[in-house]
């Protein structure tokens, strides 16, 4: 199983916009073969900054998930509208 965080800041005042192609990512993402868990939180306390958490099956099914369409898509989309590149961390799950 393959855990991980994806810390992201938008571009100040693009956070509203960031949002609302994450809610039309979603959907898609959680359909996609191998995927377990793919959240997307925004911090309380700064309108930029957005948490998302993704679990999959295994490597290949994050893979995929870095393949597909509607992910690069939503890369094109929304690639002006960050400040800089995500912060990834993997996690091993110890407990559930």
């Amino acid at each position: 199983m393959v855990a991980l965080t994806a810390i992201l800041k938008t571009v100040d005042g693009r956070g509203d916009e960031v949002e609302a192609e994450f809610k039309k990512l979603v959907p898609k993402v959680l359909q996609d073969p191998g995927t377990l868990a793919y959240a997307v939180h925004r911090a309380v306390d700064d309108p930029n900054k957005f948490l998302v958490y993704e679990r999959y099956e295994n490597q290949e099914a994050l893979k995929y998930h870095g393949s597909t369409d509607h992910f690069k898509e939503f890369g094109r989309t929304t690639r002006e509208m960050f400040a800089g590149r995500a912060e990834l961390q993997f996690y091993n799950i110890v407990a559930e």
